[in-house]
């Protein structure tokens, strides 16, 4: 599932520049090419995904706007490098604030404002038992130590 459609994509950045980020087939048919664009709102979902799965359970129930923001700018980026679209400093820049918001995500700095979070040990892997038997091994006494060899 990816965090993007294509109608949230062209909202973004345009139906103009959806076009010329998408339209490889020779010649142009001048038209958004939805199977281009939803290749690469998945692989932005998936570098999500790789952000969030240590805190949330995925796949989230509800997408927040700014998730979809965020794949649209990764989607953005992505598709301007396999095109003769030039990566513009505003392309550049939201691509990289994308990246920092999702680290900030990754390491709980900033909060996706859902109720999907994990707990802290949602698989109870890390239960640590300590029990103290009163049985020691080794005595304090010096003259009383068997020596090893």
């Amino acid at each position: 599932m990816a965090y993007a459609s294509v109608e949230d994509f062209i909202l973004r950045v345009g139906e103009l520049q959806a076009i010329e980020l998408t339209d490889r087939e020779q010649p142009f048919t001048h038209t958004v090419n939805e199977t281009v664009l939803n290749i690469a709102l998945g692989d932005s979902s998936s570098q999500i995904d790789g952000y969030l799965a240590g805190r949330y359970q995925l796949p989230l129930d509800k997408v927040p706007l700014n998730l979809v923001r965020i794949c649209c700018d990764l989607a953005r980026f992505r598709l301007c490098s396999m095109s003769n679209v030039t990566i513009t400093d505003e392309v550049r820049e939201r691509y990289e604030e994308a990246l920092k918001e999702l680290a900030l995500l990754a390491k709980g700095i900033t909060a996706l404002g859902i109720e999907q979070e994990l707990e802290n040990d949602p698989t109870g892997d890390m239960v640590v038992m300590f029990s103290n038997g009163n049985t020691r091994i080794f005595s304090r006494d010096h003259k009383n130590r068997e020596r090893i060899a």
